[in-house]
């Protein structure tokens, strides 16, 4: 079994689509937080795979009121995704696989691929195009994995590949997508950019 671990934030104005809020402001990116959110819970309950929130602090938002949620654990992205595959992969799984909540390229289609993926690999990858990834799949928790990545970056991919290779690692790289992280971003996608007008 490959279950999803699904990262997230409380929906709250100001701390979500952070580097959104210069061009639309804090209400509006949390409106386009909420959509992409309520799209990537959508798609883990309905992907055909097993699913475990991890959300980075409590929250009694409606979204997660049927949701037996976990709170992500570690000082940067790369110790808590650690974590996270850590603890879905000590219960006896063959892999797992995390996923952030602002992407909505990804599809059900997209996750059974990353998990067949790592039937005969170690690592599977969806990458992002602002140099990141939206999807990351094991089949073992190894920190090493995500040493000096620079989270944030361009270089992201990029980094964690390099680590990967070091580890020996068969990687399989699917699809490259889009997640929402800026105004150009955002302009690909007409459901959002109502949000931004929207009261």
């Amino acid at each position: 079994m490959i279950p999803v671990a699904l990262f997230a934030k409380p929906p709250q104005p100001g701390l979500v689509k952070t580097r959104l809020i210069p061009d639309i402001g804090a209400a509006a990116a949390t409106r386009v937080y909420r959509f992409c959110l309520e799209h990537s819970l959508e798609l883990v309950q309905g992907c055909g795979l097993d699913y475990q929130l991890y959300l980075s602090q409590d929250s009694d938002d409606e979204l997660f009121q049927d949701e037996r949620y976990l709170l992500q654990k570690g000082a940067d992205l790369g110790a808590r995704m650690h974590n996270a595959l850590a603890e879905l992969l000590a219960a006896n799984n063959d892999g797992a696989i995390v996923i952030g909540s602002d992407c909505l390229d990804l599809g059900p289609a997209q996750l059974q691929a990353a998990a067949q993926a790592l039937a005969d690999h170690e690592l599977a990858l969806i990458p992002a195009l602002d140099g990141g990834f939206a999807l990351i799949g094991c089949t073992e928790a190894n920190p090493k994995l995500f040493d000096s990545v620079s989270w944030g970056t361009d270089q992201v991919l990029a980094q964690t590949i390099a680590n990967a290779e070091r580890l020996n690692y068969r990687l399989c790289l699917l699809e490259t997508v889009r997640d929402i992280d800026t105004l150009q971003d955002l302009e690909q996608y007409p459901e959002l950019l109502s949000l931004i007008t929207s009261s």
